[in-house]
């Protein structure tokens, strides 16, 4: 399985079509790398997928202590805060936006495994 019925991350935070493209990749490339064994294709899936997936649970467990509001106050908080921001002018909120140019970004990185048979590649 891939995508949301392996492994999704979480609601809240997004990040689900960015697993399930990697995880449909990453599959697809073990079991044509292990042909015509699928067992070993699966477990080197799960060995090379593991640590991604790992990755993602804990950056939505961790954006969701920060977006999902844990009491009657912090929902309070959220509200209003996001009622300021919709107030504010386009090139306020722009310029806010850029104070962190990082972003929460957890699927841009990740470098994937290059599947190219050698033969394919001339060697």
């Amino acid at each position: 399985m891939v995508g949301d019925a392996g492994y999704c991350p979480g609601p809240a935070v997004g990040g689900s079509t960015s697993l399930a493209v990697v995880g449909a990749y990453t599959l697809a490339g073990e079991l044509a790398a292990h042909a015509p064994d699928h067992a070993a294709a699966f477990a080197a899936y799960e060995r090379e997928i593991g640590d991604y997936v790992r990755r993602s649970r804990k950056f939505a467990i961790a954006a969701a202590k920060k977006f999902v509001p844990a009491s009657r106050f912090d929902l309070w908080v959220l509200l209003h805060t996001a009622r300021l921001v919709s107030l504010l002018p386009q090139s306020v909120s722009r310029a806010a936006a850029k104070l962190n140019p990082k972003g929460l970004r957890l699927h841009d990185p990740i470098t994937l495994k290059d599947y190219t048979p050698m033969d394919a590649v001339g060697g």
